[in-house]
């Protein structure tokens, strides 16, 4: 598996990735498509730019991002459990203020988004769950393994951040509340901040560290990659995307 996250940019793949890096209305939808647990989505020519070298990726890239590992992974699984469920970057601002600077919980927020109707699985039954975190100019992840009973927190610039890790732990506890009327103790849960983990060395790579982090643990890889593979993981991160929605191969330039 890891040598498929890292398999070379095949020519058409080039192509599509050119395409869609070219002049162009920055509204225009160049991918789209409905995902496992995500919903529709769409990915304009303004959220592809965010990929190009020294950019910042925005909410919308990295979503689109997360939808496609949403789906591999349903396929892996045939199409029933999976073993890993993703959330947007939407979750943890609806679930916990305390990424903007407050402390306020709110379970209720984020209630409805976990139902087995909305969603066709029980994310209860997954081994992991994982979660992009957008620290307003910086990306890191959370990864809530359940069949661990542990919360981890991968920061490629080593840093930490334990309200957050509180607000998780109190979600575990509500969620098992409110989907399975049982009560759950997560004091006994551990918490990892894993040190040595793949680092950023730039001021603008956090974004693609974080993708890549959750694109590793959720095949079960060894997280094995370095800085300066973050060019090819843009290139890469496009491509996948284009593979999933509407090719824009079959459009002229501008």
């Amino acid at each position: 598996m890891e040598a498929e996250l890292t398999r070379p940019i095949s020519a058409a793949q080039a192509d599509a990735i050119e395409r869609a890096h070219a002049p162009g209305p920055l509204s225009e939808v160049i991918a789209s498509g409905t995902f496992t647990g995500q919903g529709a989505l769409e990915m304009t020519r303004k959220d592809v730019a965010t990929m190009a070298t020294g950019e910042w990726l925005n909410d919308e890239m990295v979503n689109f991002t997360i939808g496609t590992m949403a789906d591999r992974e349903m396929a892996r699984c045939g199409g029933a459990q999976p073993r890993v469920h993703f959330f947007n970057t939407f979750f943890v601002r609806k679930l916990s203020s305390h990424t903007d600077g407050g402390d306020g919980y709110n379970y209720g927020a984020v209630r409805r988004w976990t139902t087995k109707k909305k969603l066709g699985y029980d994310v209860l039954e997954c081994d992991k769950v994982i979660i992009p975190v957008h620290q307003g100019i910086h990306w890191v992840l959370a990864v809530i393994d359940l069949a661990a009973k542990c919360v981890r927190f991968y920061d490629s610039l080593l840093g930490d951040d334990k309200g957050l890790v509180k607000d998780l732990l109190r979600w575990v506890r509500d969620e098992w509340k409110n989907k399975k009327d049982a009560d759950v103790d997560t004091d006994g849960w551990s918490v990892e901040i894993p040190k040595d983990i793949p680092r950023q060395m730039n001021g603008c790579d956090c974004g693609v560290f974080m993708l890549k982090y959750a694109d590793y643990i959720a095949t079960g890889c060894p997280l094995t990659f370095h800085q300066r593979d973050m060019e090819y993981f843009r290139q890469r991160i496009v491509a996948d995307a284009m593979e999933k929605g509407i090719s824009v191969r079959t459009l002229p330039y501008n």
